[in-house]
């Protein structure tokens, strides 16, 4: 057994945390955490609900020092919170401020803010210690736990680093939270692991993360998903150069990526992964169609499936996408293995309808769902669309342009808003609870 610090040592005296013009150092940082852990109770796991990177990051390395199992909620709702604890029930939630909506044991940690003083001693934690617990988004069903050991998140995350050149030097800005897998693996793990210096605050308005830019001394790496940077582009600000742009969640239009590239001045990658196995590969999407593995992870296909194999893996991943792969280091993705729908004989995934019908003018948010509607007993496809000035007669003639006929939605309802989480997935739940809305 092996024992692995939580932070890069040699970076205790470098900033770590910018909020409103101050630079928290790691440590800092690291003292504030273990004044947190002699707060925190005895218990087996720690629900991470807090808002606020600096707060996340306090409790995470809280409960690592208390030798404790982080779960990380697909949402901070108190639905979520609420199961999860009845799913582990030796666990309690910690929150930056009480919340008296959930009804579970409870810490705070706002106190946190008004302590001054430093800590030099990094702590270590076992490569075997289950550090945490990420569940799924529940795009595709129920979420799903995935168990993290220290030792396979601290190797995994420095695959994503040395792959996109994050160093002690860079600056981060992250738009995504950092309890999904995403989120984590880089606004957490990326800047404890190497040393770079991150931004705390909630960013999510386009004024908010323009500001956020200029807060840095230098060009941050930005951290958002497909959905954010197209409402990034649309803002009609005038944007400061950063050093990268790296977006995940879902795929990337070419068109974006490229408008991204011209504005921020900067290359838009894009990593590929799931919760299962974290970020595996990557690609600039302005100028490659084909993605790339990390060097330390391969892939093996069997009957038509893959599985991700890699030694910080525990053993090998079955993904749940369909893959072709162009040569041994390279795959296009085709879609997602339950996306895949079929009608008149002809296939598409529900992926790549959702691209096209994002491609139409007018159209700011939309999604393809394929099921049977109430009463019926056959599945048939309908739309959702956030499209306030266009007719959905419009929007269909539009699509004619982009799809096979046979794929055209019937209903195309217009919404005001999809129900999406904060990384811009539609969890089913709250996709069937619309519909159900909606008397579909």
């Amino acid at each position: 057994m092996m024992r692995l610090p939580l932070f890069r040592p040699e970076a205790l005296h470098q900033p770590l945390l910018l909020n409103r013009g101050r630079a928290l150092t790691y440590s800092e940082m690291l003292y504030r955490a273990s004044q947190l852990a002699k707060a925190l109770p005895d218990a087996a796991c720690c629900i991470l609900r807090s808002e606020g990177l600096d707060h996340f990051i306090y409790g995470w390395l809280a409960a690592l020092m208390r030798k404790q199992t982080l779960l990380l909620p697909p949402s901070r709702a108190a639905v979520a919170v609420e199961e999860i604890h009845r799913q582990y029930p030796d666990s309690y939630c910690l929150n930056a401020v009480q919340n008296d909506s959930i009804d579970v044991p409870q810490v705070a940690s706002g106190w946190l803010d008004e302590l001054t003083g430093e800590q030099d001693a990094v702590p270590h934690a076992p490569d075997t210690h289950l550090a945490a617990v990420v569940f799924t988004s529940g795009s595709t069903g129920q979420p799903e736990p995935n168990r993290k050991c220290w030792g396979d998140l601290v190797r995994g995350s420095r695959a994503l680093q040395s792959r996109l050149g994050i160093s002690s030097r860079s600056r981060i800005l992250a738009t995504v939270p950092a309890q999904h897998m995403y989120g984590l693996e880089t606004s957490v793990l990326a800047p404890l692991l190497t040393g770079a210096s991150v931004h705390a605050g909630s960013l999510f308005f386009p004024a908010d993360i323009h500001q956020a830019i200029r807060d840095f001394d230098g060009p941050p790496v930005l951290i958002s998903t497909p959905l954010h940077l197209r409402a990034l582009l649309e803002a009609g600000l005038e944007w400061p150069p950063v050093q990268m742009i790296l977006s995940a969640t879902a795929p990337l239009d070419t068109d974006i990526a490229e408008a991204a590239e011209a504005c921020f001045q900067a290359p838009v990658m894009e990593v590929f992964g799931c919760s299962e196995a974290g970020s595996f590969a990557s690609r600039r999407t302005a100028r490659e169609k084909d993605w790339r593995l990390y060097d330390s992870v391969s892939l093996r296909g069997e009957s038509g499936r893959f599985y991700l194999e890699a030694g910080y893996l525990p053993s090998p991943v079955l993904l749940e996408d369909h893959l072709e792969l162009t040569d041994s280091r390279h795959f296009r993705f085709l879609g997602r293995q339950q996306d895949m729908i079929k009608v008149a004989g002809k296939r598409i995934s529900l992926a790549e309808l959702n691209k096209r019908l994002l491609q139409v003018p007018g159209v700011r948010d939309g999604v393809f769902v394929w099921r049977a509607l109430e009463g019926q007993r056959t599945q048939r496809l309908m739309a959702l669309v956030v499209a306030p000035e266009i007719h959905p007669d419009s929007i269909r003639q539009e699509l004619l342009a982009l799809i096979d006929p046979v794929f055209l939605p019937r209903p195309l309802l217009k919404v005001d808003r999809l129900p999406r989480n904060l990384t811009g997935k539609l969890p089913r739940a709250a996709l069937d609870a619309m519909l159900q809305e909606l008397g579909r």
